[in-house]
C-alpha cells in the first residue's frame, strides 16, 4: 500500500485530498437545488421537491389546462371564488351555500365571524387542476376543506340535491376547525382528531350518506369487523365508521350530545378521544365500544337474516387462485362466452377478460397501458354505470381513461391486449360508454357547460351531439337491441328515475320507473323485452328487472351489502344469465345468476305510455333562494399572501453533524402564488433559499434568491506527530445567486425548463488528486469569481408509486448548462448530466429497478461533483469519489419482509428489503487515465459493490439499514460495511 493511500485508509479520507497545506481552493460546484444532509435533511428533501415542483428534480407535472379567470362574489356568509364560464351557476351556489350556512349555524349554534372562502370550480376534471393541494387531488376526492384560511374548494358537477349534501359536508369542516383550534393555525396543526371523528362528523351533520355508502358499514358489522373509537385508521371506512358512530349517540344521548363531544375533544389536553368520550358520555372507552357495537348489531344482523350476502344470489368470479385482488364493473359479450371487467390485483386499475363458463380470468388486456394513459376511469358508487362495453362484433371494449386535463374514449382491442385507439373530445366527466346496435357510435354521459346529459359520437366522423340536452342531470345511457330507444337515468327531485326516448325523435320522455327511491344502470336483455337496473328500493342497492310486456318489477338479488352494476350474459343454448358486482368482507367480486329464480313474486307497475311534460318535472329546490347583486362582485387579485405551512427539522446527518431547518410557506387563497423562506443551519453554518413560485397559467415560472454553505472533512497535519493528521470539518464552498426559472409542462409527464442566473462562489479549501504515480496535483485552488449561466432540462416520468415508493414506470432528466468566463472571455463551465431510472414489476409488491447517472463538466474552471453513500454508491463513504466525469449505476430487487413488527418503545411499518448492485466513480480526465477494467478483467479506476438492506417506517421516517461489500468483479475486498441512513430509495 502507498504511502498517501495508507495515510487516507488510516484516516478514512476521500481518494481526492480535501487537505490544508496552505495551498489555494478547489474550483466550482453548481448546486442544483438546495442540498440537505442526514436524517432530518434526506426527509426534508423529500417534502421539498413534493411541495416546490419549480425545484424538482423529477415529478409528474400540474398543469393549468385552461385560463381560469377568477373573481369573487361577496354573499352574507361567503366569498365565492369562480371563474367566468361558470357565471350562470353562480345563483344556485350561493343559494345552496347560504341554505347550508343556515342549517349548520343553527345545529351549532355558532355564528363564524368572517366570510368563508368558497372555490368552485365547474366539473371535477377543472377541480384537479387547483393549485391548493400541490400533490395533486385524486379522481375519486370529491372536496376539500383547508384549515388554513377555512377554504372549501368543490366542483359543481352533481345533481343540486348531492351538491348540497357536498357543501353541507365541507362546512361542517369549516365549522369545525373554528370550534375545536379557535381560528388558529397553530391548533389544528398540533391537535390530530381521529379521521372517523372530523370525516364522519362532516357525513352525519352532511347528510350525504347514500343506500350505496351503507354496504361498508354492514359489511364490517355482520361480517364482525368493527375497531374501536381509538383503533381506527383512516380510508374511506373511516367517513361511514364515524357517521355510524354519531347516529348512534343522536339516538341514545340526543343530537346535543354530538355538540357536546366537540366541545370535550376540544378542551381534553393531548386531543384524545378517549377522554373525550369519556368526559362527554360518563363511560369508558371499552363500554362505549361494547354498547356501540351492540347497536350496530343489532340494527344490521337482522337485516342479514332477512336477505342474505351477494354470494347467496349468484356465483362468484375469481381471479388466480390465492390471487389479491377486486373485480369491479363488468360486461359481457355478444357471443355470451366472455365477461369484461375492471381488476385491481396488479397494483393499478387493468380491464382482464375472464370465461364466462368457468368464471376465471383469462388474460390482463390493459397490461402496460398507462405508457399513453394515466388511468381507466371507474364511477363510484354515487357516479354509477358500467365502466365498459363491448362493440357489437366483440372485437373491441370501450371504456374512458384519464390522459392529460379530462377524459378520453378509449377503445381496447381484445383479440390483441392494449389501445387500439384513442378520442379526445371537449365534453367533461365522461362515463358509462355504450355501444349502438350497429357499432357506428357510442353514447355516454357526460358535462358541457356544467350540466349534464347524454351525447353520442360517431366513431367514423367523431362528431359528437347532444342527445338529451336539458337542464336535469342524465346519466347512464342503454340502446335497446333493435336500436329503437335510448334509455337512461335521470334525476327527479332527489332520486335518479329511467326514462326513455325514441332515438327518431328525441324529444318526448318517457319515465319507466317512479318511487321514493332510486334506479340506475339500465341494460337490456337480449330480447328487449326487459330491462335490468340497480335500485335502492330495499333500503340497500340490488338488482331488479323491468317487464316492458307484462309491466312487471322483479327482483333478482336480496343482499345486505347490496349488489349493483348488472350486465346481461347471452347463452349459446338461448337463454340469459345476469351478472353483477357485490360487495363482501371487504371487497367487490363479480357474481352470475339465473334471471329464472327471482328472489321474490313479480310486482305489477304501471309504465307510463305517455311523454313527461318536462316542465311539470320535480326539481330540487334549496330552502333559500338568493339573487345575485352585481355590486358585490369584483376581480381577484391574487396576491393576498398568508402563511400556509411551517415545517421544522432537527437532526443528525450520516456526518454525525447536527442539522436544523425551518421551511416558511406562504400563498394566496388559490395556491397560484406561493413565496416558500427556506432557513437552515448546520452546526455553526447557516443558509437560505427563498423562491417565489407562480403556477397560474400552464407555463410556469420561478425565481429564487439563495445562499449556501456546504461543509467538508479535511485532514490537517499534526503539528506533534509527524505523518500523521487530525481530521476536522470546516466550510468547503459557498455559493450565492439569484435564478429565474421557466417551467412548461408538454404533458402530464413530459416538460422542458429553462434557467437564467447570477451566481457569486467562494472556495475554502485545496481540492487534490493522485495521479498513476501517487503524486498528489491540485486540481481546483481555492477562488472566488462571480458569472452568469443558463440552463437546459428535459424531464420524463411515467413512475407509479405504491406505499413503499415507485413500482413501476421510469424517470429520464437530460440537463446542459453553460456560463461564459466574462473576466478573460471565452468558456468558464459546461456541465452535462443524464439521471435515467426504470422500475420493472416483477409482482404486485416485488419489484426492480434500476439507475444510470453521467456526468460530465468542462471549461476553464469546470463544475466538479462528488459521489459515494447513501443509496449512490454504496461500501464507500458518503461523497469519496469527486471529479470533473463522474457515473454511477444500481441495480436493485425490491420485495416486502414484514408488513408490520410491533415493540413496546416502538413500531416498525411496511418492512421492505433489497439485493442490490452498485457500480460508479468520479474522476478528474487530466489527472486520471481513466480505464474502466484492467487487463486482469478487474475493476481498475471505479468500485463496485454488492449486498443487501432493509428499509422500515418509524415515525413517518423512511430509515434504511444497508449492508455491503466491495467488489471487482472477481474478488471481494474487505469485510461487510453497515450504513443507516432516512430518506426513500431512488
Amino acid at each position: 500500500m502507498s504511502r498517501p493511500d495508507a495515510l487516507m485508509h488510516r484516516f478514512g479520507l476521500q481518494r481526492f485530498g480535501l487537505q490544508r497545506f496552505g495551498l489555494q481552493h478547489p474550483g466550482p460546484q453548481r448546486l442544483r437545488g438546495v442540498f440537505f444532509y442526514g436524517v432530518a435533511a434526506v426527509a426534508l428533501i423529500s417534502m421539498a421537491l413534493v411541495a416546490l415542483p419549480a425545484e424538482a428534480q423529477f415529478g409528474k407535472n400540474r398543469i393549468q389546462y385552461r385560463n381560469f379567470e377568477w373573481k369573487i362574489y361577496r354573499s352574507p356568509h361567503f366569498d365565492v371564488y369562480y371563474y367566468t364560464a361558470e357565471e350562470h351557476l353562480l345563483q344556485n351556489t350561493v343559494s345552496l351555500a347560504e341554505s347550508a350556512y343556515d342549517e349548520l349555524s343553527r345545529t351549532f349554534d355558532y355564528q363564524i365571524q368572517d366570510p368563508t372562502p368558497l372555490i368552485v370550480y365547474t366539473t371535477h376534471s377543472a377541480f384537479q387542476q387547483n393549485n391548493i393541494i400541490l400533490n395533486g387531488v385524486p379522481e375519486g376526492a370529491q372536496a376539500f376543506a383547508s384549515p388554513t384560511r377555512f377554504r372549501m374548494v368543490l366542483p359543481l358537477d352533481m345533481p343540486d340535491g348531492q351538491l348540497l349534501s357536498l357543501i353541507r359536508h365541507e362546512l361542517t369542516h369549516i365549522f369545525q376547525y373554528h370550534i375545536l383550534f379557535r381560528g388558529k393555525l397553530g391548533a389544528g396543526l398540533r391537535s390530530r382528531p381521529p379521521q372517523w371523528f372530523m370525516e364522519g362528523m362532516a357525513s352525519y351533520f352532511g347528510d350525504d350518506e347514500v343506500p350505496s355508502d351503507r354496504k361498508y358499514m354492514i359489511d364490517a358489522v355482520v361480517n364482525d369487523n368493527l375497531p374501536s373509537v381509538e383503533a381506527l385508521g383512516g380510508g374511506f371506512f373511516a367517513y361511514r365508521y364515524g357517521h355510524a358512530v354519531f347516529d348512534y349517540i343522536e339516538e341514545r344521548w340526543g343530537k346535543e350530545a354530538v355538540i357536546d363531544l366537540i366541545y370535550e375533544f376540544r378542551n381534553t389536553i393531548g386531543s384524545r378521544i378517549g377522554r373525550a368520550i369519556e368526559r362527554t358520555f360518563r363511560m369508558d372507552v371499552e363500554d362505549f365500544d361494547t354498547e356501540f357495537r351492540r347497536w350496530a348489531r343489532k340494527k344490521y344482523l337482522p337485516e342479514l337474516l332477512e336477505t342474505g350476502e351477494p354470494g347467496d344470489f349468484g356465483r362468484p368470479f375469481r381471479l388466480e387462485q390465492n390471487q389479491p385482488g377486486q373485480e369491479i364493473s363488468p360486461a359481457a359479450s355478444p357471443s355470451g362466452d366472455l365477461v369484461a371487467s375492471i381488476t385491481t390485483d396488479k397494483g393499478e386499475l387493468d380491464i382482464s377478460l375472464f370465461d364466462a363458463q368457468k368464471r376465471r380470468r383469462i388474460r390482463n388486456l390493459t397490461k402496460g397501458l398507462d405508457t399513453q394513459i394515466r388511468s381507466i376511469i371507474l364511477a363510484t358508487n354515487r357516479e354509477s354505470g358500467a365502466d365498459l362495453n363491448f362493440s357489437p362484433d366483440g372485437n373491441y371494449i370501450a371504456a374512458f381513461g384519464r390522459r392529460e386535463a379530462g377524459r378520453s374514449l378509449i377503445l381496447i382491442d381484445v383479440l390483441n391486449g392494449g389501445l387500439h385507439k384513442v378520442i379526445d373530445m371537449e365534453i367533461e366527466q365522461q362515463r358509462t360508454p355504450t355501444f349502438s346496435p350497429d357499432g357506428k357510435m357510442v353514447a355516454f354521459s357526460g358535462n358541457l357547460d356544467g350540466r349534464y346529459d347524454i351525447f353520442a359520437i360517431d366513431l367514423d366522423s367523431l362528431e359528437i351531439t347532444n342527445l338529451t340536452d336539458d337542464e336535469f342531470h342524465d346519466v347512464t345511457p342503454t340502446f335497446s337491441p333493435d336500436g329503437r330507444w335510448l334509455t337512461y337515468a335521470s334525476y327527479v327531485g332527489e332520486h335518479a328515475q329511467l326514462f326513455r326516448a325514441d332515438m327518431k325523435d328525441l324529444g318526448p320522455r318517457y319515465q319507466l320507473t317512479d318511487g321514493d327511491y332510486s334506479s340506475r344502470e339500465p341494460v337490456y336483455s337480449p330480447s328487449g323485452e326487459r330491462i335490468y337496473f340497480t335500485a335502492d328500493k330495499t333500503g340497500s342497492d340490488n338488482i331488479f328487472g323491468l317487464d316492458l310486456e307484462r309491466q312487471e318489477l322483479i327482483q333478482y338479488t336480496n343482499a345486505v351489502t347490496g349488489c349493483d352494476r348488472p350486465t346481461v350474459l347471452a347463452l349459446p343454448e338461448g337463454g340469459e344469465r345476469l351478472v353483477y358486482n357485490g360487495y363482501w368482507k371487504g371487497r367487490y367480486d363479480l357474481y352470475m345468476t339465473d334471471v329464472e329464480e327471482p328472489v321474490a313474486p313479480p310486482e305489477a307497475v304501471q309504465i307510463a305510455s305517455m311523454p313527461t311534460v318536462m316542465e311539470e318535472r320535480e326539481r330540487f329546490e334549496p330552502d333559500i333562494e338568493v339573487s345575485i347583486d352585481e355590486e358585490n362582485i369584483e376581480s381577484y387579485g391574487g396576491f393576498n399572501f398568508f402563511l400556509e405551512d411551517v415545517v421544522n427539522f432537527i437532526g443528525i446527518d450520516s456526518d454525525q453533524v447536527l442539522v436544523g431547518r425551518v421551511i416558511l410557506n406562504f400563498s394566496d387563497y388559490l395556491g397560484d402564488r406561493r413565496v416558500f423562506i427556506n432557513l437552515g443551519a448546520v452546526e455553526t453554518f447557516s443558509d437560505f433559499d427563498i423562491t417565489y413560485l407562480n403556477q397560474r397559467k400552464r407555463h410556469q415560472w420561478a425565481a429564487r434568491l439563495f445562499d449556501t454553505r456546504v461543509y467538508g472533512r479535511f485532514a490537517v497535519p499534526d503539528p506533534d506527530r509527524q505523518g500523521f493528521f487530525d481530521i476536522e470539518r470546516d466550510l468547503l464552498y459557498r455559493i450565492t445567486g439569484a435564478e429565474y426559472r421557466w417551467i412548461y409542462p408538454l404533458s402530464y409527464k413530459n416538460r422542458v425548463e429553462l434557467t437564467g442566473g447570477y451566481y457569486l462562489r467562494k472556495y475554502d479549501a485545496q481540492l487534490t488528486a493522485f495521479d498513476i504515480n501517487e503524486n498528489p496535483v491540485a486540481v481546483i485552488s481555492p477562488r472566488e469569481d462571480d458569472y452568469p449561466q443558463v440552463s437546459a432540462a428535459f424531464v420524463t416520468d411515467s413512475t407509479i408509486y405504491g406505499p413503499w415508493g415507485a413500482v413501476s414506470g421510469h424517470k429520464v432528466r437530460l440537463e446542459a448548462s453553460y456560463a461564459p468566463n466574462i473576466d478573460d472571455s471565452g468558456t468558464l463551465l459546461t456541465t452535462f448530466s443524464l439521471d435515467a431510472r426504470k422500475y420493472v414489476p416483477v409482482s404486485r409488491r416485488v419489484n426492480f429497478a434500476f439507475r444510470l447517472v453521467g456526468y460530465s463538466s468542462g471549461g476553464d474552471f469546470p463544475t466538479a461533483i462528488f459521489v459515494g453513500g447513501l443509496d449512490q454508491l454504496r461500501g464507500v463513504r458518503l461523497r469519496e469519489f469527486g471529479g470533473y466525469r463522474a457515473f454511477y449505476a444500481n441495480a436493485e430487487l425490491r420485495f416486502p419482509l414484514i408488513d408490520q413488527l410491533v415493540f413496546p418503545f416502538a413500531g416498525f411499518q411496511g418492512i421492505r428489503g433489497v439485493v442490490f448492485f452498485d457500480i460508479g466513480t468520479a474522476y478528474f480526465p487530466e489527472v486520471t487515465d481513466f480505464d474502466l477494467i484492467g487487463d486482469d478483467d478487474r475493476l481498475e479506476d471505479a468500485v463496485a459493490a454488492y449486498g443487501w438492506g432493509i428499509s422500515a417506517n418509524l415515525f413517518g421516517f423512511t430509515v434504511n439499514w444497508d449492508f455491503s461489500k466491495r467488489w471487482d468483479l472477481k474478488d471481494t475486498l474487505g469485510d461487510f460495511e453497515t450504513d443507516f441512513w432516512i430518506g426513500f430509495r431512488f
